[in-house]
């Protein structure tokens, strides 16, 4: 079992409520090697939807995993954790009206450390582009950009939008809301 597997079989265990959703990714890579980003994109996808219907009663326990794993984690296995899906549940949480912000109180000391490692790399990222000046090619050739919102907004496939939320982050993220208990 290779280290990536073992993490995310020792994060799944926390949430039995994802456990179909796991098998059901699992049976459409069968054959293949399993993508591990994709499979903690879906998580975080999970984690997110299940904040919105206020299901946190096992955030506890998913968090929790999730600390222990990237404690005893190889590098590997912590970018897996800080790309796949604590950047994925700020992204796609950043499409919601309550916003990535709410997911902190159930973070433990590492988690919350790579937490705020991802949102700064994010915002350094996003202060990056909105710097750069056209180069002189893009004067001579119409230059039209991505905009996630629009596309969103159009997307009638249920994954498509999961894509696009999972890999944009909207620019200016939705005032957080107070925590919800099951």
């Amino acid at each position: 079992m290779s280290a990536s597997q073992e993490a995310f079989e020792t994060i799944v265990a926390a949430v039995p409520e994802f456990r179909p959703q796991w098998q059901e990714f699992l049976a459409s890579w069968q054959g293949g090697e399993t993508p591990w980003y994709l499979a903690m994109g879906a998580l975080a996808h999970y984690v997110v939807d299940a904040y919105e219907c206020g299901k946190t009663a096992q955030f506890k326990d998913l968090f929790s995993a999730i600390e222990l794993v990237l404690q005893n984690a190889d590098s590997e296995v912590q970018n897996l954790l800080w790309v796949g899906h604590f950047e994925s549940i700020q992204n796609v949480a950043s499409h919601r009206s309550f916003g990535a912000s709410v997911f902190r109180p159930w973070l433990g000391p590492e988690s919350l450390i790579v937490w705020g490692e991802v949102d700064r790399g994010t915002q350094k990222v996003a202060a990056w582009v909105s710097s750069q000046k056209p180069r002189w090619w893009q004067f001579w050739r119409r230059h039209r950009s991505f905009d996630p919102e629009g596309a969103l907004s159009q997307a009638e496939n249920l994954e498509l939008r999961k894509i696009i939320e999972q890999s944009y982050r909207r620019e200016s993220p939705p005032t957080p809301t107070t925590l919800r208990e099951e």
